[in-house]
Formats: C-alpha cells, structure tokens, sequence
C-alpha cells in the first residue's frame, strides 16, 4: 500500500525546518552582536498608570539594538526612568533626578500622553504630581552644554509644572510652543474623540451647542480655547501625514509620507539654529488656512526639528514613540526592519508609525551619539 501521507509530511517538515532556520539565525546573530554602553537618562513626568507607555517603545528599541547601561545591564522600561510610579494604587516619586547628569550620553524627555482626553486637571488631582520641574530643567541644561544631546517627543514643552519652567525648556530644545496641539478626527461627534471637557469649553467660550458632525482636525489652546477645521470647508482631507524635507530623506533614509493619527504640538522652531526634518502635512482649503492666520497659529506644523547652536537637540512634535505592547521580537536581529516593510501605511494599524518612523529616526540620533558627532549628508 503506498503511503499518501508521506509528501504532505515531507513537505510540513521542510517548512517548520525554513521557518526554524529563519528565526534561528537572526536570533543568534542578535546573541553574538556586542553590547554598546550608553548611559541613557530617560525622564516620564507622564501621570503613572503602570503601562509605561511614554517610554517602553524607546526601551524595546534600546533592548534591540543591544545598547546597555554602562554596568552591562540591559533597560528596562519598569526601572531606568525618572519619574512617578503607583504603590498600592497611590502616586509617588520613583526617581529625582540626579545632582551630577553630565555624564550621560543622552536625555530623553518622552511623550505625556497619547491624548489630552485625561489631561485636563490631574494635576489638582495628585498633589505629587507636577510635569518637569525648574530643578529638571536646570540640570538638562547643564547637560546639554556640556554636549549631552537631548530628544524631546510631544507635549514635553506643555508638561512642565510652570510657564516660566517652560520658557526655560525652549532654548534648549530650539524651538517655541505656540500653545496649540492638535489631532486628525474621524467622528466630531464621538466621546473617544473628542472629550467632554473639550466640547464643554468650546460651549462655554462659543456660547453655543457643540454641532460638528463627521472629520475634521481638532486644535486645542493650552487656555482651553478650541478650533474646529472641518472636512471639506476648512481641510479636504481629515488624514494627518508626517512628510519628510529633501534634508529629513537624506538624513533618515524615509521618503515615503506616512500617516499620523496621535496628537501633535504646533510649534515654532527657532529660525537660525533650527533644521525641520519632518512636516505635519495637511490639506487646508484657503478657508482653513484664513481660520489659522486670524488666530495667529502657523500654518505649517512643523513634526521633527534638529537644533545645532550651544547644545544638540531633537523635538518631536508627537507621540512618535509610544508602544502599547512590548514586542516579544527584540532578540531577533533585523525586526525591526521587517516589521517596518511588512507594516501597511495605514492610520489605524497600532504601532504603524512607531515602526515606519520612530524606530529608523532614533536609531540615526542613536548612532549619531554612539559615534560622537553629527551625521549630515
């Protein structure tokens, strides 16, 4: 009797043996790559909820890469932060940060959050908490004159627990917060999208009902103000694109435009000594961009700015790095990149933009630390 099952059993092995082999060789080829030490000073002054959010993308990028702490040991999102943490529920301090932080190799303030939906007075709400302090500017900047070079993501500048802390922050990150963030909205009328403080402002500013229906792009005003862009009057298109400058391309090797769904601060980079890398591309109608000028907000949003004066800084102007969830791939060389191509550009794909952009910006502002000098082409 002929056995039948015999190519279809041939076959299954010589697959799981082409899937073995493709895993297993990235894996120990991770194994065998040295360590690089890099004392990494990460600062989360985000609300603690024990997600870790804010910077657990920038760990698993750490863990990936094998860049280490200087003792050997490798990050981890849980432990090497400066920031608040919850004990049996309440907020405390986790970490101050240190009198002597000129020996770091680089300063990463992260993202706040991935909305302003849970913003809005947590600070009344947790004595403790209080964003970046004076006493954490003061030693950033002795840091970053001392050549430590600094990465700033979204709300880093509206996170501080003064305006006078903030205008402390703006020489050193190179640019001004012009006081606006905003977000790309499908639904104006969903409660996920649009929170019930922000309608609540707008109706008591406006002295009217909150009426917008379908897309549109939501700024917010640090003072509660609120601008609607609709579709089709003020934007043609809801979508918010990251486009690179020819500069951006050279730099990061990206030249394909992606989409971005998060929150994004509207700022204003310092004019001599700023390079913007990236843009925040949306398509306003000549109705949308008159709305922008008569409430004095740029027109152009700028996504990714270098900054090369006294000190070395980036400012990303969203939440480019968040991770929801830790990859389990970050033993397998080469991830990161397959993930990068596998991943379709498309806005509602979870972590697509972490992927496609975050993770090839920071490894080049990595490997630029790593060699000690800039990297221009």
């Amino acid at each position: 009797m002929k056995n039948n099952h015999r190519p279809a059993t041939l076959w299954t092995l010589a697959s799981l043996t082409m899937v073995s082999v493709v895993l297993v060789v990235p894996w120990i080829m991770w194994q065998s790559q040295a360590p690089v030490p890099l004392n990494i000073m990460i600062i989360d002054k985000s609300r603690p909820d024990l997600s870790y959010q804010g910077h657990k993308g920038l760990v698993w990028l750490l863990n990936q890469q094998k860049i280490v702490q200087h003792t050997g040991e490798h990050y981890s999102y849980e432990e090497d932060y400066y920031g608040f943490d919850i004990l049996e529920g309440v907020p405390r301090v986790k970490r101050l940060l240190p009198d002597e932080v000129t020996d770091t190799d680089l300063i990463y303030l992260t993202a706040n959050r991935s909305s302003l939906s849970e913003i809005k007075d947590e600070r009344r709400q947790d004595g403790i908490y209080e964003g970046i302090t004076t006493y954490d500017v003061q030693k950033i900047r002795e840091a970053a004159y001392k050549g430590v070079t600094i990465v700033a993501e979204y709300s880093a500048l509206a996170n501080t627990a003064s305006p006078m802390t903030r205008e402390q922050l703006y020489p050193i990150l190179g640019v001004n917060s012009s006081g606006w963030q905003g977000k790309s909205v499908s639904d104006l009328q969903s409660l996920k999208e649009v929170p019930r403080w922000i309608r609540a402002n707008y109706e008591q500013r406006e002295k009217k009902a909150w009426s917008y229906h379908g897309a549109g792009i939501l700024l917010v005003q640090v003072d509660g103000q609120v601008m609607v862009l609709e579709k089709g009057t003020d934007v043609k298109t809801e979508n918010v694109q990251l486009e690179f400058t020819q500069q951006g391309r050279d730099w990061s090797g990206i030249s394909q435009d992606i989409y971005y769904n998060g929150w994004f601060d509207i700022i204003v980079p310092e004019p001599k000594s700023s390079t913007t890398l990236a843009w925040c591309k949306t398509d306003l109608t000549e109705t949308g961009q008159q709305k922008l000028v008569n409430a004095g907000i740029p027109s152009e949003f700028a996504a990714l700015v270098r900054y090369d004066d006294d000190n070395q800084s980036y400012y990303m102007a969203g939440s480019f790095g968040e991770m929801k969830q830790y990859s389990f791939w970050r033993r397998i060389q080469g991830w990161d990149i397959v993930r990068a191509k596998l991943t379709p550009n498309q806005k509602d794909i979870p972590d697509m933009f972490y992927w496609k952009v975050y993770v090839p910006v920071m490894k080049h502002i990595l490997q630029e630390v790593q060699e000690g000098r800039q990297q221009w082409p």
